[in-house]
């Protein structure tokens, strides 16, 4: 009994962390907050970073019904260099992106690491395209 207990405990967290890889791996986010900073600025787009932990239902619930949508998704990959961190676990500079709330998306400019407009929460499709929209606005409205 012990032994399945030990090995229970060993292994779910190796499982909830191969679930954020799997996700990345097919929508095709990063999971390195450096790697995406400097994908974004050789490809001249902001970061799009999405926050979450292993255990929120609407995190998942986020992802399944909004983030793997092909409308959505195409349009992230074409303007967003995006990124997907496991609050408390992945390195990323947590005093410029603190996320109180999961899910939290925060567009960034990579050059200075600074947010310049933030989604909070679970948003569905419709809601989360104009987040999109509007963050696409914010920052070449910048002349970024």
């Amino acid at each position: 009994m012990f032994k399945i207990l030990l090995s229970s405990i060993i292994l779910l967290p190796i499982t909830l962390l191969s679930a954020n890889d799997s996700f990345a791996k097919k929508m095709e986010y990063s999971i390195n907050y450096q790697q995406a900073k400097k994908d974004a600025i050789t490809k001249y787009k902001p970061i799009m970073v999405v926050i979450s932990t292993v255990t929120c239902p609407w995190c998942k619930k986020f992802e399944n019904q909004t983030l793997k949508k092909e409308n959505i998704n195409t349009y992230i990959q074409v303007h967003f260099t995006p990124v997907k961190l496991i609050r408390d676990q992945d390195k990323y500079p947590t005093k410029l992106l603190n996320a109180k709330v999961v899910p939290t998306v925060f567009f960034v400019n990579p050059k200075t690491d600074q947010p310049f407009h933030i989604s909070k929460g679970y948003k569905n499709k419709k809601d989360f395209f104009k987040q999109l929209e509007k963050a696409k606005s914010i920052y070449y409205d910048l002349g970024e």
